[in-house]
């Protein structure tokens, strides 16, 4: 009987065996370098893709899209220019309208904070040296006052929101300072001289 039994596992090794045989032929055999090079490559992807994702989390959303910006930058567009309608009449250089009208054209094509910072600079300028030169040859003028102070508490308003953005966006560089793989991210927008 024990042979019988041993003839019977006999013929049931040879079938496991010869199953696994060509199990072994059936599977592609990958050299164990090829399989650590494919999971290191795995985890910098998943290491890169977090690293976005936490970035992503921590950047605040567009500064254009924030609160009353976009109003904010058409309120300071329109106060340049109706400060430019008024001190035409005061027939000045040519040159200093044009400033102007480059700057709020800037500004109204202004798509990050930094460019929005920085074409307000620029306008900032050009109404500064139009309007000294129209009050030079106006003095007190009402309408000229009243259209520089739509154009100063839009910029006043303006660089509050910006503060506000500017919180978050130096909360996102701390993130993207600290990210092993930040370097292959932009740099969070921030609105510069605030």
């Amino acid at each position: 009987m024990a042979a019988a039994a041993a003839a019977q596992k006999a013929p049931e090794t040879k079938q496991n065996q010869n199953a696994k045989a060509s199990a072994q032929k059936q599977a592609p055999k990958v050299s164990q370098p090829v399989g650590i090079a494919v999971m290191v490559v795995l985890l910098v992807m998943s290491l890169i893709v977090g690293n976005g994702r936490a970035l992503s989390k921590a950047t605040p959303k567009a500064f254009l899209r924030q609160g009353e910006v976009a109003s904010l930058l058409q309120d300071r567009v329109n106060g340049a220019r109706n400060a430019e309608t008024v001190a035409k009449r005061a027939d000045l250089e040519t040159t200093l309208y044009s400033e102007v009208e480059t700057a709020a054209s800037a500004l109204s094509s202004a798509k990050t904070a930094r460019e929005v910072s920085r074409a307000d600079q620029k306008l900032m300028t050009a109404v500064g040296d139009m309007v000294s030169a129209a009050s030079g040859y106006f003095g007190q003028n009402a309408d000229l006052t009243r259209a520089m102070d739509t154009y100063n508490d839009a910029g006043n308003m303006l660089r509050q929101e910006a503060r506000a953005y500017n919180q978050a966006a130096e909360k996102a560089k701390k993130v993207h300072d600290g990210l092993p793989f930040g370097f292959l991210f932009g740099e969070p927008d921030y609105y510069e001289g605030i």
